[in-house]
């Protein structure tokens, strides 16, 4: 219940603020790096604990299940006119009672094609992205220019059924190859 006080009391405060003012006023969050991405290390804990969601990218936007499979050697790609793409989690219009208003606090982003040094060189990665749930923005986030894990955290967010994760890719780090950002996996870390 309180929870739901919480979301109503910031969408009051937010309903009054002039356009775009969320975006500009929130904070900017740097990534904690951590240990190589391995494939022998993927999979684990994470918001897929409470349920599944349905992962769409790019312009036009299509079904990209490969930012979310527990695979260290598949990926997404950002097409050529990157600046602005949308990663969407859209999660589904019914969930089970004991999962809603599950609790949403980080992201852990496999930045690049990691497959091997000369490939996480010569393709860009995700410089800055937008978050946002349900259009509302919660947090910049800076990535780092590395291979490893980047985790982020921010205050909990409430997810319930319907709900609309996103994040928009602001600036790259350019490759030697090419301009189109990679982003090798994401994972959404809540509901414990």
């Amino acid at each position: 219940m309180r929870s739901k006080l919480r979301a109503f009391l910031l969408s009051l405060l937010f309903a009054g603020m002039p356009s775009g003012w969320a975006a500009e006023n929130i904070p900017t969050l740097h990534a904690k790096v951590t240990y190589p991405v391995l494939q022998e290390l993927m999979g684990g804990c994470s918001l897929r604990c409470a349920f599944f969601w349905e992962t769409i990218a790019g312009a036009p936007s299509k079904p990209a299940p490969q930012l979310c499979d527990d695979d260290a050697m598949t990926g997404w790609m950002a097409p050529e006119d990157w600046k602005n793409t949308t990663i969407t989690f859209q999660l589904p219009s019914k969930l089970p009672a004991d999962c809603r208003d599950t609790p949403f606090y980080g992201l852990s982003i496999a930045n690049g094609m990691i497959e091997s040094p000369r490939a996480f060189r010569s393709h860009a990665r995700v410089r800055s992205m937008l978050l946002s749930l349900n259009k509302k923005p919660i947090a910049r986030l800076r990535l780092a220019d590395t291979w490893k894990w980047q985790d982020f955290r921010f205050n909990d967010q409430v997810l319930n059924q319907g709900d609309v994760i996103t994040l928009t890719i602001e600036e790259i780090y350019p490759g030697t190859e090419s301009t189109k950002p990679f982003i090798t996996e994401i994972v959404l870390q809540g509901a414990h």
